[in-house]
């Protein structure tokens, strides 16, 4: 105990610190040695409790912040308070089972952390990895559970049994597929959570698959061939994008991008040599189309497609058949966990197309565009010849004549728009030459009960709100005179 400031010095201590230790060691009455390993100890806890801080403060911001990504670029619903840039939404599917992966184990080794060494209150270690645990589910496993397509298993119900499941005003897109007199019919209810839906073979057996976004009020058919490795073409919701359905081809792994321009963003991005999705998220020229050399897989053909009620459709095409989401009809009591699951889903989705249809501003603040040559919830009748796009409104095709038809020249093209007042159905058809049609026109394109129908043109979009279509193709012509 005799420590000497000399002593001291020769120890590496200073004069200040030996006679600290002096005057402890008296008071301890141990040996200089004893005293020492104490403080070698008592500085080693120290510093292993601020390694276990330290460590259980990494893990846990890496396990968030993992999470968060996901959360924020493919929770959807993140987008009611965050605008997501593309490339990041983008860039996070792709690398979603690497952060996905980085969140688990970052996350698995907070809660190690905190077990081992409680260097930290409970509630503190639940809200970190409870935070995680929601915006991993939000952003990774809900998605795909919530948007469950019905590529391979698509239920299909026969007219004469639908009034037992459906109310006879809903309103429904239908599409011809193979056999013409049996056209099948998706109520927007119905299609609203599957988002995506195999309608059925062409002639030709083609798959056609119908995809809808409720946000865009939108339903578009399109033909799904086979890849080269012959792998089928299935088509997926991924999220939403300026209030439009965002679809991923899951048999290629593109990112096949916004419906409402049927191009493969991946492949058009590797073909274009670009380096930003925001390159890609408004529809190419025809003439730069044509220098890509897109496949049919990646530029698939639009199947044409009119809206109707259900009504309507069960009396104009008795042998119809309407779809079904079966897990929103058909709930049973051996999946009740799912089934509660779907009863909230079904919730959240019909209160938000129900805001996104009747307030004015559009539930997600996302549109870059705004044009207010219409109201921005105005269903238009949206379609293009080449370049030229134009969109009318059904109001003002009734009241362009007698019979409600309106003739005019699209990219060219001889075009007529007519309202059914039997069907109560606007359909936008082919003329065959360019003298104009002034006689009714049918559902079934026949002219004053003529045999020969008319062509679908099979660009339309059928009831689309304006707010959106305008956003993408702000260079339409709106109700143009013939």
């Amino acid at each position: 105990a005799n420590v000497t400031p000399e002593l001291g010095s020769k120890v590496f201590f200073s004069p200040m610190l030996c006679s600290m230790l002096r005057r402890m060691f008296r008071i301890s009455g141990l040996s200089l040695g004893t005293n020492i390993a104490h403080i070698i100890i008592l500085v080693t806890m120290s510093l292993t409790q601020l390694m276990n801080r330290i460590a259980f403060g990494v893990t846990g911001a890496v396990a968030v912040g993992s999470s968060g990504f996901l959360f924020r670029d493919l929770a959807d619903i993140s987008q009611w308070v965050i605008h997501t840039d593309r490339d990041d939404v983008f860039w996070t599917f792709q690398y979603r089972h690497t952060l996905t992966a980085l969140s688990v184990v970052s996350s698995a080794a907070n809660s190690a952390i905190w077990y081992n060494t409680k260097c930290f209150p409970l509630p503190l270690w639940a809200a970190v990895n409870g935070t995680s645990l929601f915006l991993f589910f939000s952003g990774y496993v809900n998605p795909a559970f919530m948007m469950r397509p019905r590529n391979k298993n698509a239920v299909f119900v026969s007219n004469d049994k639908i009034f037992d499941l459906l109310k006879r005003d809903e309103t429904v897109i239908v599409t011809q597929v193979g056999d013409s007199e049996l056209p099948r019919a998706f109520p927007d209810s119905q299609v609203l959570r599957p988002h995506v839906v195999r309608a059925g073979t062409t002639k030709t057996g083609v798959p056609v698959t119908m995809t809808y976004c409720g946000l865009t009020h939108l339903g578009m058919a399109f033909e799904t061939p086979p890849h080269k490795d012959g792998k089928d073409m299935e088509l997926a919701p991924l999220t939403q994008l300026e209030n439009n359905l965002v679809l991923v081809d899951r048999a290629s792994g593109h990112i096949f991008g916004q419906q409402i321009n049927g191009v493969d963003e991946t492949r058009l991005l590797d073909t274009i040599a670009g380096t930003s999705q925001n390159v890609t998220k408004r529809r190419p020229t025809q003439e730069q189309l044509k220098v890509c050399h897109l496949l049919e897989t990646e530029l698939p053909k639009e199947v044409a497609s009119w809206r109707m009620t259900l009504d309507n459709f069960v009396r104009t095409y008795p042998k119809g058949e309407v779809f079904i989401n079966d897990y929103k009809m058909y709930k049973g009591i051996r999946k009740p966990i799912t089934s509660l699951y779907d009863v909230f889903i079904d919730a959240i989705f019909e209160t938000t197309v129900h805001l996104q249809a009747t307030q004015k501003e559009p539930i997600f603040p996302t549109i870059q565009h705004v044009d207010d040559r219409l109201p921005p919830k105005e269903l238009v009748w949206a379609f293009n010849v080449g370049n030229d796009y134009v969109a009318v409104t059904e109001r003002f095709v009734r009241g362009s004549s007698p019979n409600g038809v309106h003739n005019l020249l699209v990219g060219g093209m001889p075009i007529v728009a007519a309202w059914d007042s039997v069907a109560c159905s606007l359909g936008i058809w082919h003329r065959p030459s360019t003298d104009l049609i002034k006689d009714i026109v049918d559902i079934r394109g026949r002219v004053n009960g003529q045999k020969e129908p008319l062509e679908r043109l099979s660009t339309v979009k059928n009831g689309a709100f304006w707010m959106v279509w305008a956003n993408f193709f702000p260079q339409t012509r709106v109700n143009p005179e013939a």
